[in-house]
């Protein structure tokens, strides 16, 4: 769809009406010329007001079942003669619950914390006796929740050391990423759609599967298990393909230190993450009330890199961080916690992919 010529003169007296007329503080002239440009173009301006042609800016509340019949008949277009396609898809939007998007995936993307990293922060006050080499004044804006530009390492744990650090006031985690890392948080949205798809239909054949053994009379599960085990595996290199094509491939090695001790094991990481020792980042659990054991999560870019894998846990070992002695720690894929896998999840899926003790041991 073009931008027209005769068109262009609406297109910049609409965007400049309303970015003059809806805005708190004046922007420039420069300013709105760029965002008008960037919509000539790349000729999305018509595209932007499509919906309002049905209810204005508020189409979905003011004019709902309006809205529902031109996305009906878009889909007619797109999809002609293919009513189950059709019906397949009215289901899903009839049915469709935002809040675990937002609730569960936001505050993880990459772009939200970078998002988060760029705001402007609140401006903290250093107490006497906490200034540190990078402290030129006794106020300084930092992230909210992350490792500041230039901030050192005793800074930055001592501003948000995580025995002390509340959720209620920087969220449920504590970051810190290797300088200039590269890792890319890929298609979540995609990898959580196409995931549940697998995931519904390896829970259909397998309902079939068990009430055809229920049918049968069968005395003992030993048929029934020869049957769902290579269904669950095509399962689980479904999940791990769909990782690799949505670039969702980033995992963490996952402990969990008492309170005692969840300071100096976060600054280990930390300091280690700093000097390129460990992963790509780590994140911390914040004071949630509890009481309990804090979770510490140690990335890697890829859970196929079993190499990577590998180094990566012992450094950990070598930091003193791990014991080889004492109870393994696992490594979860972040493709299983999008897809909200966890242990005894109803798929039969092994919720970690690797354990410390078999890497150790040379199991893996």
């Amino acid at each position: 769809m073009e931008t027209s010529e005769e068109a262009r003169p609406l297109m910049i007296s609409r965007i400049g009406e309303k970015w003059l007329e809806w805005v708190d503080e004046p922007l420039s002239p420069e300013h709105i010329l760029e965002s008008i440009t960037l919509y000539w173009l790349t000729e999305t301006f018509p595209r932007s007001i499509y919906t309002y042609r049905q209810g204005g800016h508020f189409a979905a509340v003011e004019q709902p079942e309006a809205l529902k019949s031109d996305l009906t008949k878009f889909v007619g277009h797109v999809w002609p003669g293919d009513e189950d396609e059709q019906a397949r898809l009215e289901e899903q939007a009839a049915t469709y619950d935002p809040e675990p998007f937002w609730a569960e995936i936001h505050p993880r993307l990459l772009s939200t914390i970078q998002h988060e990293l760029s705001a402007p922060p609140p401006t903290l006050k250093i107490e006497a006796g906490e200034e540190d080499e990078d402290a030129a004044s006794t106020s300084m804006s930092r992230p909210r929740d992350s490792r500041g530009p230039g901030e050192s390492i005793s800074a930055f744990t001592s501003r948000l050391a995580p025995s002390r650090t509340s959720f209620s006031d920087v969220g449920p985690w504590i970051w810190m990423w290797k300088p200039k890392s590269q890792v890319k948080e890929g298609d979540v949205a995609t990898l959580v759609r196409k995931g549940n798809d697998l995931l519904q239909a390896y829970e259909e054949e397998a309902s079939s599967l068990r009430a055809a053994h229920d049918k049968s009379g069968a005395k003992t599960t030993a048929g029934l298990t020869r049957k769902l085990n290579p269904l669950r595996r095509t399962l689980e290199q479904n999940i791990f393909a769909l990782a690799k094509e949505t670039g969702v491939t980033s995992g963490k090695w996952m402990f969990f230190p008492t309170v005692d001790y969840v300071d100096s094991f976060w600054k280990t990481v930390v300091t280690a993450l700093d000097k390129g020792d460990l992963g790509e980042a780590a994140k911390v659990a914040t004071d949630d009330g509890s009481g309990q054991a804090r979770l510490i999560c140690v990335y890697t870019k890829d859970f196929s890199d079993k190499e990577d894998v590998k180094r990566v846990l012992l450094t950990l070992v070598e930091k003193g961080l791990v014991d080889e002695e004492s109870r393994p720690i696992y490594y979860k894929c972040d493709a299983y916690t999008h897809l909200d896998i966890k242990s005894n999840n109803a798929y039969g899926l092994k919720a970690s992919l690797f354990s410390s003790r078999d890497i150790l041991t040379g199991k893996v």
